[in-house]
């Protein structure tokens, strides 16, 4: 759970932190989310890190932080800080500690100053952040449930998001949706463990969050109506999503189970599109076989990826290259030109591709 040297330390960053239960198997009932939301508040205040968003599942967590310039942290703020993250008991046997070495003279004082430096290094870090986190809920969880060694998957996953409003609200209205692509809540607002629910109830850390990203000069309310349209734009594109998946299945032979987020309605409604799309890009393939000129084909091109990427999202430029039969090396310079366009989006290493 060590955080690595490769990781974007910059700050005035924020970052999108997730991170899953071991063999992704549902470890996290009511009580244990209630805790892990307990001890990453505590770790924030301590490394000062602004939470931002977060939703804990019952097999994994997303976490949108903001990481602030490094501040001058005196004595008194190391203890207060000290005394949220382990206790207040903690602090005051830390102050008694320094009190008794400083009477040692010289060598005590460095000493008191050592501690403090250990315990500055440990803020301002994303890394110090999870690793408390997930190192302190892992030993709460051991010793409740009688578990023995590590809890999650891998260390965590950390994407930076652009520290602008479009950007870090997208990925919000992604964690906040967490739940209903789940089934785990019927309402946006419906799900404990997200911190739309908590800013819902009041919760002072969710409601300054949600004013980072929205704006100080909206209200409350302001927010919660722009939020649960951003929420409901992205859910027609789950459910849009998971229809096309499931044509796509049907045609190939595979039983599909029920899917709460959608109707056979709208399956069907699916079917017919991309039909259309189907029939759309053998039209291009055509088009750009008979045009007459560089940027004609390049146009016909263009849309002919969008229709490919339609039928097969998240497809990776050797694929589109062979259904395409165009060289990889021209397909990979297109879909770059594209995505300044906005025409395709990347993951975040650039390897899978998709609209």
């Amino acid at each position: 759970m060590s955080n690595s040297n490769s990781r974007n330390k910059n700050p005035e960053t924020v970052h999108h932190l997730t991170s899953r239960i071991a063999h992704r198997v549902y470890f996290l009932k009511e009580s244990e989310r209630n805790d892990f939301i307990e001890i990453m508040r505590r770790a924030a205040e301590f490394t000062g890190i602004w939470l931002l968003g977060w939703c804990v599942m019952s097999n994994h967590f997303h976490l949108l932080v903001y990481l602030p310039q490094v501040a001058d942290v005196g004595e008194l703020e190391v203890l207060r800080r000290y005394g949220v993250l382990r206790g207040q008991a903690a602090a005051e046997a830390v102050a008694a500690s320094f009190a008794e070495w400083r009477r040692s003279g010289p060598d005590g004082e460095a000493r008191v100053g050592r501690w403090l430096e250990s315990q500055r290094r440990r803020m301002y870090d994303v890394g110090s952040f999870m690793k408390i986190v997930k190192q302190w809920f892992t030993e709460e969880y051991n010793r409740r449930n009688g578990h023995c060694g590590t809890l999650w998957e891998a260390a965590y996953h950390d994407k930076v998001v652009p520290c602008e409003f479009q950007a870090m609200a997208a990925c919000l209205g992604y964690i906040h949706l967490n739940p209903i692509r789940a089934a785990a809540a019927d309402r946006f607002d419906g799900y404990v463990w997200s911190s739309y629910a908590a800013f819902c109830r009041g919760d002072v850390v969710a409601t300054e969050g949600m004013r980072y990203i929205y704006g100080e000069e909206c209200s409350n309310l302001d927010i919660r109506v722009r939020h649960e349209g951003l929420l409901e734009g992205l859910l027609e594109k789950e459910k849009a999503r998971r229809a096309a998946e499931i044509v796509r299945r049907r045609a190939s032979g595979l039983e599909v189970p029920a899917d709460p987020l959608t109707t056979e309605a709208f399956i069907q409604q699916t079917a017919r599109r991309l039909e259309e799309v189907r029939r759309e890009s053998v039209r291009l393939r055509e088009e750009r076989m008979c045009a007459s000129s560089a940027a004609s084909r390049r146009s016909a091109l263009e849309r002919e990826v969008v229709a490919t990427l339609t039928l097969n999202p998240i497809s990776d430029a050797l694929d589109l290259s062979n259904r395409l039969a165009v060289p990889v090396k021209s397909i990979y310079k297109l879909l770059q030109s594209m995505e300044k366009k906005g025409m395709v989006v990347h993951d975040s290493h650039k390897r899978l591709w998709y609209i």
